[in-house]
């Protein structure tokens, strides 16, 4: 395809060259290919099950070693909620209260994420934390309310919840929603919750707890008023980064096949995904990083057990790190054969969960030493993994990885073949679910960082179908941060409890136990 002068300066703006954007188009024309699993991760095969000595061992570990590291939370923050709104979006924008029926309308348009009568949707609505903030807008801007229609005032509530004229939460992130509401004046955003966290478990050496955001431009100054009366005695070092421009990638229109371009004929660029936050990863300076969604935040109680699950998973890690540093420094100054070199394989393979290559067996002590410090030496992950519930989402499986060595991977649905009976049951046979509870190490045994792209399957990206003005394109996500992104990495699955999980995908999950 060719481009115009025009294009490239518009590319070379975004940090990109015609090469990348060539390579993303051959990926939206051709597709990708998809990810083999060979078998789900369960128990005792990939993932590890603490029975509760083990938990109090790694526990204590960790309070007795974290003022060896430097701790940091990071949480990508940077969607808008409008995906949590989608619902209350659509009825905003089609229903007249004059001229239809709540209970009529819900079913009509199978909205499964409003209640289906009138009564339970205005009982239900003080539930919000934010039902205050609704109320006083309209106590300013819609004296006569109460006096409204009951369907009317429905409609007025979400108005006012979503746009411009209220809180226009339709526009905002999902880290300046009002999650939970402590008592009568103690009102916590998503944001807040996280930082919570960060108190209990980023206290390292000789460090304030630390906590970087991923959030968009236009929130920067938002997000910097909302953390100031969050944290106005700076307690808590709080940062904020941008997912880069270079990562953004191009669209193609379905029907033409030719770039997606605007009115005044300038390529249209959007964010790749949230597999572009590895660069932002990478510009992290921490020893151990928690990496934890915006929208899965507990409330009070249920939260000490998120934190202390935390600290059993760095304190596992942390573990892991010691003696993977004791056996590279073996390999690097000792030359270790024999029963000391059968130990550091044992490692790898029991505790490490890596497969050798095809004829490790044959090679001479120096090749197996080579081998094993370049599978050894690499970014590790510890990532809780909870029961499977039917949540939509990744799991935990055995898969080929971009040498074709089987692996533990996290894998999203999109990425395997369900057309192949095969692959469909091995995906049904799934015992597990990934709720995005990390803990990483981006150093390596001598304190150095890695090269995270070096450990990227571009192969594991996604493409899917949008909207862009009404027409279907084709769009380019690149590798998963948790997915493809780390595909390369050593990797722990340590199963956690399901109350660890708590995700706000739509705004009605507001109204369960745990946020309540």
């Amino acid at each position: 395809m060719g481009f115009s002068q025009k294009d490239i300066q518009q590319m070379l703006a975004h940090g990109l060259n015609t090469e990348e954007v060539q390579r993303q188009i051959n990926i939206l024309t051709n597709g990708l290919p998809f990810t083999k699993v060979l078998e789900p991760a369960t128990i005792d095969n990939g993932i590890v099950k603490l029975d509760e000595t083990a938990q109090q061992t790694y526990l204590d570990f960790f309070e007795q070693n974290k003022e060896q590291y430097t701790l940091q939370k990071f949480v990508p923050a940077s969607g808008a909620a409008t995906r949590m709104f989608k619902d209350w979006v659509f009825f905003h924008q089609n229903y007249q209260p004059g001229r239809h029926y709540y209970e009529r309308f819900i079913r009509q348009h199978q909205l499964k994420n409003m209640p289906e009568y009138l009564d339970d949707f205005l009982n239900d609505f003080p539930g919000y934390a934010f039902y205050q903030d609704v109320m006083d807008v309209i106590k300013d801007t819609l004296p006569g309310y109460f006096q409204l229609d009951e369907n009317e005032q429905a409609w007025q509530l979400i108005h006012f919840t979503l746009s411009e004229e209220g809180l226009n939460y339709a526009q905002k992130p999902k880290a300046f929603i009002k999650f939970h509401r402590y008592g009568k004046h103690t009102i916590k955003t998503a944001l807040e919750e996280h930082l919570t966290e960060a108190r209990a478990y980023t206290t390292g050496k000789n460090q304030k707890p630390q906590v970087e955001f991923s959030i968009s431009s236009q929130h920067k100054k938002p997000f910097d008023e909302l953390t100031e009366r969050a944290d106005p005695n700076r307690s808590i070092d709080i940062s904020s980064s941008f997912q880069k421009p270079e990562t953004d990638t191009v669209m193609l229109d379905k029907t033409s096949g030719e770039l997606v371009r605007d009115h005044n004929d300038n390529l249209v660029f959007r964010p790749g995904g949230h597999g572009s936050l590895i660069d932002n990863i990478q510009d992290l300076d921490a020893d151990i990083i928690f990496i934890k969604n915006i929208d899965n935040v507990q409330k009070g109680l249920a939260q000490e057990t998120s934190i202390q699950y935390k600290k059993i998973l760095a304190g596992y890690l942390m573990d892991l790190l010691e003696q993977n540093k004791k056996y590279l420094e073996q390999l690097q100054k000792e030359k270790p054969v024999g029963a000391a070199l059968q130990e550091i394989e044992d490692f790898a393979r029991q505790n490490m969960n890596i497969h050798f290559i095809e004829g490790y067996d044959t090679l001479n002590n120096s090749g197996k030493r080579r081998y094993l410090a370049y599978k050894l030496n690499r970014p590790i992950r510890v990532a809780g993994m909870v029961k499977n519930t039917g949540e939509p989402g990744g799991g935990p499986f055995w898969a080929k990885d971009a040498n074709g060595i089987k692996s533990l991977q996290i894998v999203e649905k999109a990425q395997i073949n369900t057309d192949d009976p095969q692959q469909q049951n091995i995906l049904q046979q799934a015992t597990h679910f990934n709720p995005v509870d990390l803990v990483v190490r981006i150093k390596d045994f001598e304190g150095n960082k890695f090269n995270l792209k070096e450990f990227v399957n571009e192969a594991a990206g996604f493409v899917t179908e949008k909207s862009y003005n009404g027409n279907p394109v084709k769009v380019y996500e690149r590798p998963g941060l948790w997915n493809g992104a780390m595909d390369g990495w050593n990797t722990v699955f340590i199963e956690v409890p399901l109350e660890t999980f708590s995700p706000v995908k739509t705004v009605t999950d507001l109204l369960k136990p745990e946020h309540q």
